[in-house]
């Protein structure tokens, strides 16, 4: 059979980008601990996606299933006309939903020409029942994952509450 670019499948990275992929993925602590074999396999099932300048990558309220892993570019994370954060080549967003099936909490927006991999949640579900270990261990890192992000929350949260509460020298009048 030939191997013709016309025969391949269009969703699965180049060879020579997978190892890339690879590289980026160990460096997150979502696969702190997974072999290079084990997320070798992984990598050749996900999907790589490019986006445009504005283009959404997915939007607030969109039922999520998986998260998304920037190859290239960066990618604005808002809520409304606030932009939240913005990340770049390396870094990973949409975590929970490799967990649950719920709503996105925010908007993902490509800032300039993006490529993105994304780790479904189907394929982790697969890793569990194919490789427990390496399965349990990704969950076990998602959850130190989503307990730092959820901690660092909670404190952003409370400063803003400290600064909105008067102080002891404030005085207001009251009618």
């Amino acid at each position: 059979m030939t191997h013709s670019p016309f025969w391949q499948n269009l969703f699965r990275p180049p060879h020579k980008q997978k190892q890339h992929i690879c590289d980026l993925w160990l460096a997150t602590p979502i696969f702190t601990g997974i072999s290079h074999r084990q997320c070798r396999s992984l990598v050749a099932e996900m999907a790589v996606r490019r986006y445009q300048h504005d283009e959404a990558i997915f939007e607030q309220g969109d039922v999520g299933i998986g998260t998304a892993l920037i190859i290239k570019g960066s990618v604005q994370i808002c809520s409304g006309n606030k932009v939240l954060a913005t990340m770049e080549e390396g870094d990973f967003f949409g975590e929970v939903a490799l967990v649950i099936e719920a709503p996105r909490t925010a908007t993902a927006i490509a800032h300039g020409d993006v490529e993105i991999v994304f780790f479904l949640r189907p394929q982790l579900e697969s890793l569990l029942s194919q490789a427990p270990r390496q399965g349990a261990k990704i969950m076990q890192n998602l959850a130190r994952v989503m307990a730092n992000r959820l901690g660092s929350t909670n404190a952003l949260l409370e400063a803003m509450h400290v600064n909105d509460q008067p102080q002891s020298g404030d005085h207001h009048v009251v009618n």
